[in-house]
């Protein structure tokens, strides 16, 4: 952390992305987890028993996008399967982890006027100009965006007014919990959306816009953890509901040529399908600070159908606007030709500021789990300040949301489009991509 001595008042707790790892066990069965992908994007009749005549077992289909997960003990298993007729690719399931602690958290805490903390510390919702875009929409219900994530607490003040649905999606159990009970990371994911005005303290980028939660994370061995399958089901389901936008601020890393051609090719179709349904799909593009321009992609923000955001500091101080402002790319964040766009994701600021380095991250809803509460959806809410491309991510996925429900018979690449050309230009679109989401612009104000 450039050599501070950094103590945190609250709970230190780690960022929904990681390095995405293969060969989790199976709750249906033992062995392996795989990815099927068959020809056609359809699921032949005969799909059981040509995996069955491999050594392994159908656990899963998805047949919108001709997508299955089975699950195997045997070694041979990939390159048996791979020789039937029916099956275009066999690889190993991936799963996206909670564990490198590349976000930081201090809560904010006691009684103050509704919405005051918009006005002392959301720089961020101001840097991407939803405060004048509120002049022509603020959004509303009729626009939906979909949080795939770790769940949202809807009894948060700032969410209870836009929450509009909530489901779970599971890999491993049969039942799940759409409430959050692994992490608060969707939490302040949702809040940049779609904190409403004068519901608590803090406001979103489309103050108005609803929400639906989704819950893919599991716990395994000792990690949180989101498969693949869990994630395109949230997606598919999404799809089905008429959402319009997708907010995915997780993901991981494939390998090209050969190894994860399975995953890479089955992440495409879900993207294709749902893009093709009127979705408009916005992830973060990772957090490793590397250049992904070579032979290893973050999925999905790397996906074609998908706008991949990433994230960015403010100088010289933790405010907007400011005098000689200017943006930076935070160091962490990932680079290169696949990063669409740039939005507020938080760094450490300058070594030399005469402000608390969290005040340099982004600030936004949050809620503090125990064992018990979120059986009753009831656990203790709050405030809190966290940096990665993931807190990046939903402020582009916010302007979507209002440049859908101003535009409602825009496609999603219509969307893409305008977040793209109305993009405030940084420089270097290799580190910036278009450039800064601009939510004004892309609303017309």
């Amino acid at each position: 952390m450039k050599g501070r001595n950094v103590v945190l008042l609250a709970t230190v707790v780690v960022l929904a992305l990681a390095v995405a790892l293969p060969g989790a066990a199976s709750a249906a069965g033992s062995g392996k987890r795989y990815v099927v992908v068959f020809s056609g994007n359809t699921i032949p009749k005969d799909a059981a028993e040509s995996i069955a005549a491999a050594g392994g077992q159908l656990v899963k289909t998805l047949p919108e996008v001709g997508v299955a997960i089975a699950v195997s003990d045997s070694a041979s298993f990939a390159a048996a399967l791979k020789g039937a007729k029916s099956v275009t690719e066999v690889g190993e399931e991936r799963f996206m982890e909670l564990s490198e602690p590349q976000a930081y958290v201090q809560t904010e805490d006691g009684p103050t006027p509704q919405d005051s903390y918009y006005v002392a510390y959301q720089w961020d919702i101001r840097r991407v100009k939803a405060d004048q875009a509120w002049a022509v929409t603020s959004g509303s219900h009729n626009t939906v965006v979909a949080v795939i994530d770790t769940g949202i607490a809807w009894n948060h003040p700032d969410l209870f007014p836009n929450v509009v649905f909530a489901t779970c999606y599971s890999a491993l159990s049969p039942t799940c919990l759409p409430y959050p009970s692994l992490s608060w990371h969707g939490t302040h994911v949702a809040g940049t959306i779609a904190a409403a005005f004068g519901g608590g303290r803090a406001v979103g980028v489309g103050p108005n816009l609803g929400l639906a939660s989704y819950n893919v994370f599991d716990l395994y061995n000792g990690g949180v953890v989101a498969f693949d399958e869990s994630i395109w089901a949230a997606m598919l389901d999404a799809a089905s509901q008429r959402f319009r936008v997708i907010n995915m601020s997780l993901g991981g890393y494939v390998i090209f040529p050969l190894k994860d051609a399975a995953v890479w090719t089955a992440w495409n179709r879900v993207a294709d399908y749902v893009t093709r349904k009127g979705v408009t799909i916005v992830a973060s593009s990772g957090n490793a600070g590397a250049n992904l321009n070579g032979p290893v992609a973050h999925i999905p923000s790397d996906l074609p159908a998908v706008i991949g955001v990433g994230g960015t500091g403010i100088r010289p101080n933790p405010f907007y606007p400011q005098p000689g402002a200017y943006d930076v790319r935070a160091d962490y964040s990932n680079y290169g030709a696949a990063v669409t766009l740039v939005a507020p994701g938080g760094d450490l600021g300058p070594e030399d500021s005469l402000y608390p380095y969290y005040w340099y991250f982004v600030f936004s809803t949050y809620v503090a789990l125990n064992s018990t509460c979120p059986a009753t959806a009831s656990c203790p809410t709050s405030y809190a300040w966290a940096a990665g491309t993931s807190m990046a991510s939903p402020h582009a996925a916010g302007v979507a949301g209002l440049v859908i429900d101003r535009e409602p018979r825009l496609n999603p690449h219509q969307v893409a489009a305008t977040l793209k050309q109305t993009a405030e230009p940084l420089g270097d679109r290799q580190l910036f991509g278009h450039g800064m989401v601009d939510a004004a612009m892309a609303v017309g104000k």
